[in-house]
């Protein structure tokens, strides 16, 4: 890993700092819904897991559509 950040560190730095998005993701997730995957069966936690997510993308939209609806591509929410 450390060989990939001395011959290419631009696409080293690229590829890192998803890591840092997927991190506040997680984060922003974790303070909305504190509550854990209460759910035994695999098919259930990732239901569960995934609706916690939809529920986090559709409230961003929320925000998103009064806050700065010009960032929003308004045609691809209308279908």
């Amino acid at each position: 890993m450390l060989y990939a950040l001395i011959t290419d560190s631009q696409t080293w730095l690229e590829n890192y700092h998803y890591r840092s998005i997927s991190e506040t993701g997680n984060s922003m997730l974790k303070r909305r819904e504190p509550t854990k995957i209460r759910k035994k069966l695999s098919e259930r936690k990732c239901m569960e897991e995934s609706l916690k997510f939809n529920i986090h993308n559709i409230r961003q939209i929320g925000y998103l559509w009064y806050l700065a609806p010009h960032l929003l591509r308004l045609e691809v929410l209308a279908s």
